[in-house]
């Protein structure tokens, strides 16, 4: 497993780079006028939580099928509640850029988490598969 979790977090972080690497071309060519000031900061927090969650996963994912259903729903709603809490008080903080950022944080949303899924039912039908 710590080779999975490795190549995990080395294709997150490629992710990552390819993301703020293509949000720069854009926001310097025909999104100018759309960039939000903490776009950054928004990669960072995604990537940062993501791993956490990810960690996290793979450490229940080792225990009873039922077990591990529950705790995955739990950790993936407090997840979400920490995206939707993160991206109100950003939207609140910085009200002139409200749409920017909330358009911004639903891609890079869709992006990670998407990616997350990947791995993750890899992780479980490789686990279903060793037993």
């Amino acid at each position: 497993m710590q080779v999975k979790t490795g190549r995990f977090f080395a294709g997150l972080l490629l992710i990552t780079a390819i993301i703020g690497l293509f949000a720069f071309i854009l926001y310097r060519t025909i999104l100018q006028a759309h960039y939000p000031v903490i776009f950054p900061y928004m990669l960072g927090f995604f990537f940062l939580l993501n791993c956490l969650f990810f960690m996290a996963v793979v450490r229940i994912q080792q225990q009873d099928s039922n077990i591990f259903i529950r705790q995955f729903m739990i950790l993936f709603g407090v997840k979400f509640f920490i995206y939707l809490i993160a991206a109100l008080i950003i939207i609140l903080r910085f009200r002139e850029e409200a749409l920017n950022i909330a358009v911004a944080a639903m891609i890079l949303y869709l992006f990670y988490t998407g990616y997350e899924v990947f791995w993750l039912t890899s992780v479980v039908k490789r686990k279903e598969h060793n037993k």
